[in-house]
């Protein structure tokens, strides 16, 4: 009897000094990036930076997860370019991950040598195939995201810029490598799941204020929109909006469907920041993606998704039949599409000061759909958007320069990497889509164990907020964050500033949830 209590002592007090490892390097790191803010832009800062990153990441593989989105909002003020191509935190902290994690693998398994005899090469192929049918949906993510990095790196015999090609296959190479170590590192544990989420909130929160502090310092402030119109350190307000909405759908679905009181006030606090923000970046295509996000949050919160698909289409069906039919008044059409700016516009209309954000949208659109239509195999080469635009923008008087990219991912997509690319990528985003769902489905019934075996027992120790994660707020959060970034991209790029990383540790927080991943520590 006092063996199994001194056990179980052991593993409370190994429980508990796991806290303080990971936060101690997450806060730590955190504070290093704001004191060299505030230092002259130089070397010896962006190297110190660097520096804060790999040891996080090597101390603890958790704190390298964490500190993923910072690196998305705050990384570019530390990049640094060798040889054209450009070094952010965010390849150094997935360079830290690999070798922590590969390390701590290696320790588990009894060192190199029994690694390597552990593997069983004959039987490899067999258990591979054996794991992919036990774990479709993990495999239908992995594997289209393979197999989408595959197109890329393909789309580098058509490429004229092959180093533009080979800076997508690094981007993407990160993604999948992101996806697979954090799969490892939370490995089914809600607990890390919530914790993973909170670093996604406060670092969408820390970007906000940012967003903040240039609308009160911007010329005009309040009483001009335009000189209000904030974008944090993205640049521009579009991918700045983009990302406050990786994280504020996770702060409302904790706000809205969360179990603990003093969660769903931090929650709700951190979602008022973040809302606020985003409207000063005045993003049209960020207001989209985030009413897509909460229709998704209230249909499959208050469990109505197929009433809500159902009216959806159904609605979508009727005003379209309205309007090819004339039924619906033009005048009404023209004041639905005002806001959006999207009334009177064709390639024959002069460019003002109301359209001519969508002009250029327009004109991008139309040059990428060229590229797709001329080279419709595999593109012009991943990447190559802006050295072929110039060919393909013939007539396209309205806009005659590139500005990188085609405002609309999947456009970009079909023009850089063709129907191979296409298909690959939609194949990859409805995987992640449907992973979404069957995540909020695998927590739906249980605030303690969901479905899917996620280990949620010490979910609040040491954190002061409870003692059981909100495993089906999480999923919802999550969820939802992903639905806003694919609407979002109908109308721009987000994957810059290293965002798909943040993407992919979404999806490594859902396959978590679903039960899909590593057992045990």
């Amino acid at each position: 009897m006092s063996n199994l209590v001194s056990v179980r002592k052991a593993q409370m007090f190994r429980g508990n000094t796991a806290v303080p490892r990971w936060l101690g390097a997450t806060v730590g790191c955190v504070l290093v990036w704001a004191v060299l803010l505030a230092l002259p832009r130089n070397a010896g800062t962006e190297l110190l930076a660097g520096l804060a990153v790999v040891v996080a990441a090597g101390v603890s593989p958790l704190a390298g997860l964490c500190l993923i989105p910072w690196s998305a909002a705050f990384g570019s003020l530390f990049t640094v370019t060798l040889h054209g191509f450009n070094v952010s935190p965010t390849e150094l902290l997935i360079a830290g991950l690999v070798v922590s994690c590969g390390v701590r693998w290696l320790r588990e398994q009894g060192g190199v040598r029994d690694a390597v005899a552990g593997i069983q090469w004959r039987t490899l192929p067999e258990r591979v195939w054996v794991a992919m049918r036990t774990h479709r949906l993990y495999a239908a993510v992995f594997g289209t995201l393979l197999l989408y990095l595959g197109v890329i790196v393909l789309s580098l015999l058509v490429a004229s810029d092959r180093a533009a090609t080979v800076k997508e296959i690094i981007k993407w190479a990160e993604v999948v490598v992101a996806l697979a170590l954090g799969v490892w590192v939370l490995r089914r544990s809600a607990a890390r799941v919530r914790i993973v989420a909170w670093a996604m909130i406060a670092a969408g929160v820390a970007e906000a204020l940012v967003g903040y502090a240039q609308w009160a310092l911007s010329p005009g402030g309040a009483s001009s929109a335009e000189a209000g119109r904030v974008f944090g350190t993205f640049g521009q307000p579009n991918p700045y909006a983009g990302y406050l909405n990786l994280s504020l759908p996770i702060a409302l679905a904790l706000a809205l469907f969360g179990e603990d009181a003093r969660e769903r006030w931090v929650a709700g606090a951190a979602s008022v920041l973040l809302l606020g923000s985003e409207f000063f970046s005045a993003s049209r295509g960020g207001e989209i993606g985030l009413a897509a996000a909460l229709v998704v949050l209230l249909a499959v919160g208050l469990r109505r998704e197929c009433v809500v698909a159902l009216v959806g289409g159904v609605g979508v069906a009727v005003v379209a039949i309205g309007v090819g039919t004339h039924l619906i008044p033009q005048s009404v059409v023209d004041a639905a599409l005002r806001p959006l700016r999207l009334n009177g516009i064709s390639l024959d209309a002069p460019v003002t000061n109301a359209n001519f954000s969508t002009m250029e949208r327009l004109a991008h659109w139309v040059a990428g759909l060229r590229m797709f239509r001329a080279h419709p195999l595999l593109g012009v080469g991943a990447g190559n958007y802006d050295a072929a635009y110039a060919q393909f923008a013939t007539n396209l008087s309205v806009w005659p320069e590139s500005l990188g990219h085609a405002h609309n991912y999947y456009i970009n997509v079909a023009a850089e990497t063709g129907a191979l690319g296409l298909l690959a990528f939609l194949a990859a985003s409805g995987a992640m889509l449907w992973l979404g769902w069957r995540a909020t489905r695998a927590t739906r019934a249980s605030t303690g164990r969901p479905y899917g075996g996620v280990a949620a027992g010490d979910a609040g120790a040491g954190m002061g907020m409870g003692a059981g994660v909100p495993v089906r707020a999480l999923a919802l959060g999550l969820f939802a964050a992903l639905v806003a970034l694919m609407v979002h991209n109908l109308t721009d790029n987000l994957f810059v500033h290293d965002m798909e990383t943040q993407v992919a540790l979404c999806v490594v927080c859902l396959l978590c949830l679903a039960g899909y991943g590593h057992d045990g520590m």
